[in-house]
Order: C-alpha cells, then sequence, then structure tokens
C-alpha cells in the first residue's frame, strides 16, 4: 500500500521541543516511527544550525535541517549548505546600525558563528545551549563589536523586544524597500531576513531537492513564522499551545508541546499514511 505522506517537517520550540526544550520520550518514539514506516523527518526552525545540532543527533535524523527561518537548508552531519539565502552587506548594516541606535537586544547569525549586542539577555539562550552539549557541537559566539560587515555573511538578524507593534515599527523604518522578510518567531522575538526567505520556501526548496511533491507533506509548527509552511504542504497541524492566528491556519489542533502533541499526531499520520 503507497504512502500518503513522505515528509514530516517540524517545528522546535513551542512544537517538538517541551517547556524544558527538551524532546519527550514520547516525541522520540513517535519520529523513529515515522522513520521506520520510511517517511523523512526534518526539522524547520528559526534557529541557527549552530544551537539546533544536538537535536538532530539525539534524533538521528539524515534529512536536511532548515534552519534561520528559512534562509538556509543544511545536512548538518555532513555540514554541507544545500541553500541559503544572504542580506547583502549594505541592507544589513542598515539593521544593525538602527538596533545599535534604538539599543535593541539583537544576535546576529553568520554561517559559522553568533554575534550578540551589548549586554544582551537573549544570547543567555546560546551561552545555555552551548553548556548542554559537548565542545565540539557548540556554538561560536562573539561581541558585535567583532562583525565585520563588509566581509562576514548574514543569514539572519534577530531581535528580541516586547515592544507593541513592533513589527510594523521595523517595517516602516528599516524596509521601506520590501528587501526584508520581517517576522515574529515567538513571543517577543522577530526575525529579519532577506526578502523571500521564510520555512515555506524552503520547505518547496528542500521537497524539490529531495523529489517529494509538497502535498506529500505534514508540518507542525506554533508561531506566525510556521504560517507559510501551513500554506504549502499537505496537511498542518499546530500543538494546543500555537498562537491563535496559527491554529486558524492549521488543518488540525493537536495536543500541547508539553504534552507530546507531535506523537499525538504522528501516530494518526502513520495509522492514515500506510
Amino acid at each position: 500500500m503507497s504512502i500518503k505522506y513522505k515528509l514530516v517537517v517540524c517545528d522546535l520550540d513551542g512544537t517538538l521541543l517541551n517547556s524544558a526544550e527538551e524532546i519527550s520520550q514520547e516525541n522520540k518514539k513517535a519520529v523513529n516511527m515515522l522513520k521506520d514506516a520510511g517517511i523523512e523527518f526534518a526539522i524547520a526552525t528559526g534557529r541557527h544550525d549552530l544551537i539546533a545540532a544536538k537535536y538532530i543527533y539525539d534524533l538521528d535524523i539524515k534529512t536536511p535541517l532548515i534552519a534561520c527561518n528559512g534562509a538556509l537548508i543544511k545536512d548538518v552531519r555532513r555540514k554541507r549548505v544545500l541553500y541559503e539565502k544572504l542580506i547583502p552587506s549594505d541592507i544589513a548594516a542598515r539593521v544593525i546600525n538602527y538596533c545599535k541606535t534604538n539599543y535593541f537586544d539583537y544576535l546576529v547569525y553568520t554561517p559559522d558563528a553568533i554575534y550578540y549586542s551589548e549586554d544582551s539577555q537573549r544570547v543567555n539562550v546560546v551561552m545555555n545551549y552551548n553548556k548542554s552539549v559537548k565542545e565540539e557541537l557548540r556554538a561560536k559566539t562573539y561581541k558585535i563589536r567583532d562583525l565585520d560587515i563588509s566581509r562576514d555573511k548574514i543569514i539572519k538578524i534577530l531581535i528580541a523586544s516586547q515592544e507593541n507593534k513592533i513589527i510594523e515599527k521595523l517595517d516602516n523604518d528599516i524596509n521601506h524597500d520590501n528587501s526584508l522578510t520581517i517576522v515574529s518567531s515567538g513571543k517577543g522575538l522577530i526575525d529579519i531576513m532577506r526578502n523571500g526567505a521564510s520555512k515555506g520556501n524552503a520547505l518547496l526548496i528542500l521537497c524539490d531537492k529531495l523529489g517529494i511533491l509538497p502535498k506529500e507533506t505534514v508540518v507542525f509548527g506554533d508561531s506566525h513564522n510556521d504560517i507559510s509552511m501551513f500554506e504549502v504542504a499537505g496537511l498542518a497541524i499546530a500543538p494546543e499551545n500555537a498562537e491563535e492566528e496559527v491554529k486558524e491556519a492549521a488543518d488540525y489542533v493537536t495536543l500541547s508541546n508539553d504534552m507530546s502533541g507531535v506523537a499525538h499526531a504522528i501516530m494518526s499520520i502513520i495509522e492514515k499514511a500506510i
């Protein structure tokens, strides 16, 4: 009997990971069931691949990773970049100078490192990740003053801000030429990439590389940046803890990330897909 779905793509934070940033045993078991059934499993995250790699190894995932909110597709195990959409240096300089002027807490993602602003609190997420992994998996971190915008490739800029209507403000102030994609990747988190970068676009590219049709994919996500995947996949699933707009865009709402909602939905997918 043919398999209806050939690829399952899952967001990390707030979806596959619980509130302790761990993958539950139920979710691990469900992912292994997918692989045993011949269905590929991939992660799509706003994170840099440098701070997502441990989950690739924990789950023994061979499928390339969608990282940096779709601006990067990488075979983590082979350290091979399959796709990247960089922010041009002049545009990146405009954004970074704006962040400095407004005293934002921000991170800059280059292919090999993460740079952080003065007195950044958000960088603690990276530091905590580094404490949880072996030395060879730790992300390199540098202060923003060490970044050479004219030389270093820039994939994504992340702003941590609780300011109301921050996306509208950023659009008006730094995206008047529509050169950027600015999207929420979680509560108080704003991702800035080159225009055209999205998880949805990266999913289409990954499908093409794997020889899989978009309608043969199932996607999971909880934040606004996941909706672009929902729009192109065959089946879109949101956990109960997802933003309301995301749940409305989903085909199905499963249990929350703290209740192993991914596993709960996968069990149904397995039964119907084989």
